[in-house]
């Protein structure tokens, strides 16, 4: 660069074209595409479709309030074990321990 910039050392970059965009199928092919699905659902069968997802996870914490990092380590079974309970449940780490601790204190959950 001569404008006062710093050369990284990539030249002339002029060469640089965008990529050409893919082709659209044409409409012949879209019209065999939609007669082979038809003639599938004719016979009973019908396109995947992407299957319904669990619900989210919770992720934010109580609001306003400070957040602190812990990491456990465990034996595999266990780990495990919390994970899956957590994805039966639902619910994000901190809200199973929180919930795990309730119970363990008698406060209920």
């Amino acid at each position: 660069m001569t404008n006062g910039g710093i050369d990284l050392g990539l030249g002339d970059l002029s060469d640089i074209k965008p990529a050409a965009r893919p082709e659209r199928p044409s409409v012949e092919q879209r019209r065999d595409a939609a007669a082979v699905d038809n003639v599938g659902r004719e016979h009973g069968f019908s396109k995947p479709s992407a299957p319904a997802g669990l619900p989210r996870r919770q992720k934010s914490a109580y609001a306003g309030e400070q957040l602190h990092q812990v990491s456990v380590k465990g034996p595999l079974s266990v780990m495990s074990r919390f994970i899956e309970y957590c994805d039966r449940e639902r619910l994000p780490y901190w809200q199973a321990i929180e919930k795990l601790m309730d119970q363990a204190e008698g406060a209920g959950g």
